[in-house]
């Protein structure tokens, strides 16, 4: 038997079986479309916006050291966010902290 001839006949005997129960294939087949225009209906009210690139600054893992660690924790608690490259985004450099205290 091919695929596709399995395919049909598992989803004719599905169909078949849920024909009999109304109530909850009407439910199945509506939940789906409810849940979409829901999302159209949000996506209309709220258009997305543009937002400029975002270069965060560069914090050290625990691999770097526990002071290394620590250091970036506290010094970038706000976490903000730069529209140029950040100083530390060059590769296998590990930390700007050098005159953080």
């Amino acid at each position: 038997m091919a695929v596709g001839t399995q395919l049909g006949l598992l989803l004719w005997k599905n169909f078949t079986y849920r024909r009999r129960q109304r109530i909850q294939l009407l439910i199945e087949l509506l939940w789906p479309l409810f849940l979409f225009l829901i999302l159209v209906s949000v996506r209309q009210f709220h258009p997305p916006f543009k937002q400029h690139e975002c270069h965060f600054p560069n914090k050290a893992l625990p691999s770097a050291g526990i002071l290394p660690w620590i250091q970036g924790i506290i010094c970038n608690m706000n976490n903000p966010c730069f529209r140029q490259a950040t100083a530390g985004e060059t590769p296998g450099f590990v930390g700007n902290f050098d005159r953080s205290m």
